[in-house]
């Protein structure tokens, strides 16, 4: 069976409760160029990326050029579909658990699902994003009151 043949393949999750099909999606040919223009295109983001980045003498590392191009290549395209691909089968929920991701990201990724996984992974960031002001907030009224 050809590779593409693979990313076609979804795994249901044997719970034996009654699911909703779900639908193969290969995030490679979403991940495009066009599509991450309005991301590549802005320089917070840009600067955002850099500080995660590995730290190298190069003064183009992070650059918007570099990074289309990154995602134009047919590497970056092939590893994005072997991660769909790893999502879709359930592959991902243990190795994500690792990394410290919450129950319903994990979970989602151990179903296969990626619409849940997408909403998962976008509400505990709206999630993250609430606590850390509710904990700068908390901080400059600790501050307040000494």
């Amino acid at each position: 069976m050809s590779q593409n043949g693979l990313f076609s393949i979804t795994v249901q999750p044997d719970d034996g409760a009654a699911t909703r099909p779900q639908r193969a999606v290969d995030l490679s040919s979403a991940i495009t160029t066009e599509a991450l223009q309005p991301i590549l295109s802005n320089p917070e983001f840009l600067q955002r990326l850099r500080e995660l980045l590995p730290q190298t003498n190069e003064a183009s590392v992070g650059t918007a050029e570099e990074l289309q191009s990154t995602v134009q290549s047919p590497q970056f395209q092939q590893a994005v579909s072997m991660f769909s691909s790893a999502l879709q089968s359930g592959q991902l929920g243990p190795l994500l658990q690792q990394f410290g991701l919450n129950d319903e990201v994990v979970n989602a990724a151990a179903q296969g699902d990626m619409e849940a996984f997408i909403s998962a992974l976008q509400a505990s960031q709206s999630k993250e994003s609430k606590d850390g002001k509710d904990k700068d907030n908390d901080d400059e009224e600790d501050m307040a009151l000494d």
